[in-house]
């Protein structure tokens, strides 16, 4: 079975056509700075019809002798609230569904379901299918996702933890579940380290605790969100600055964190100047570092001990600096690393492991493919149907 897996950001559309039974990439491509002058495409419809023409998808036309035959269109969407615990075939009560969504991720959701209607409304001969971000944080008891405010304002404006990167994270511990001989409990800790960052705590391949919350704006130091601050902090600006709060909304997410700290939101980048004796870069690096070990260390507490902890996405998986910085103080938990495995991890089918001899928790560097995550569980639930 081949899937056609969209990945749609605000203003991008990344595709690939995955080959199912074995993991295979037979297409890729990206269609960016949708909107923008010298784009690929004016807006995401666009961007959508010229995926489709190039597999030949849209009613009327043939599929290029080149092309494989797909057997559905899956997207990647980062919010399903608490709607969705699983994936969903698009229907009529499923878009009207996302639509509601859209006030709890409008930096994601409104862009990725509009390509959703696209296809939908083009005729496109194919089931589409919606793979959620947060459905892997749907295992979550009350203590990890509530926040201590009233109930009924809870419940009429849906403020609790969702957690985001969940198809990454149960990818990457799933497949270290696979690779280790450990006994049940697992109890894992996987770093998704990217230009977002979340940190997610899992037992037996069950997600436990998660970084990220109501957004994903909370949490971890990131390329340019602030992650954890005083809920005040916005307030004041508000009040004292003078901010609205579009000014805040774009300070803390678009404006801050490594963007914030150095002005520069390129980990490899950042590294360097450090290296070089930057004291705006050092101190960028030392925050970034610090908020991954306390969360590290509240998870460790939370499972009662660690198994193995995970690096990925693209810092966890190349910054071999991040990861000697981050695990370097974590000795006295059990987690110390091997120089030469760290600097060149011997991978193995997208897994290697970091840890020293004398370690007794596990690191591994496991290589994310949300692609191949998001094509196995639509495939999965249109064999099921």
């Amino acid at each position: 079975m081949n899937i056609l897996v969209f990945n749609v950001g605000s203003t991008t559309l990344k595709y690939a056509c995955v080959k199912v039974s074995t993991g295979e990439r037979l297409y890729e491509g990206l269609v960016d700075r949708i909107g923008q002058v010298g784009g690929d495409a004016p807006d995401h419809l666009s961007a959508a019809r010229c995926v489709l023409e190039q597999f030949g998808l849209l009613p009327g036309m043939q599929t290029p002798k080149d092309m494989p035959k797909l057997s559905a269109i899956a997207h990647r969407i980062v919010q399903g609230g608490d709607s969705y615990p699983t994936p969903a075939v698009v229907n009529a009560e499923v878009l009207a569904q996302l639509e509601t969504l859209d006030t709890l991720a409008p930096l994601h959701n409104p862009s990725a379901r509009s390509v959703v209607v696209a296809i939908d409304s083009l005729g496109v001969p194919l089931p589409q299918v919606l793979v959620f971000d947060t459905a892997y944080f749907s295992t979550l008891k009350p203590a990890a996702y509530r926040y201590a405010i009233p109930e009924p304002i809870y419940r009429a404006h849906r403020v609790r933890k969702y957690g985001f990167h969940g198809t990454s994270h149960r990818f990457v511990t799933q497949l270290a579940i696979e690779r280790l001989d450990i006994e049940s409990p697992a109890r894992i800790i996987s770093l998704h380290l990217g230009g977002g960052a979340s940190v997610t705590a899992s037992i037996d391949g069950a997600a436990v605790d998660t970084s990220m919350g109501m957004t994903p704006l909370e949490g971890l130091v990131m390329a340019t969100r602030c992650g954890d601050i005083d809920p005040s902090v916005p307030l004041h600006l508000i009040r004292s600055a003078g901010m609205s709060v579009d000014d805040v909304d774009r300070l803390l997410n678009k404006e801050s964190g490594l963007v914030g700290l150095c002005g520069e939101a390129d980990m490899r980048a950042i590294l360097s100047r450090r290296e070089a004796g930057d004291g705006a870069a050092e101190l960028a690096i030392d925050i970034y570092v610090r908020r991954i070990q306390k969360v590290i260390g509240g998870y460790i507490a939370i499972l009662g001990g660690l198994d193995a902890l995970i690096f990925t996405a693209g810092v966890g998986e190349h910054a071999v600096k991040i990861r000697e910085l981050v695990t370097g103080p974590l000795a006295h938990l059990g987690i110390v690393i091997d120089p030469g495995a760290n600097e060149s991890p011997p991978m193995r089918d997208s897994v290697a492991e970091i840890s020293h001899p004398s370690a007794t928790v596990r690191t591994l560097v496991v290589a994310t493919n949300e692609e191949l995550a998001i094509a196995r569980e639509s495939a999965q639930l249109l064999m099921d149907a």
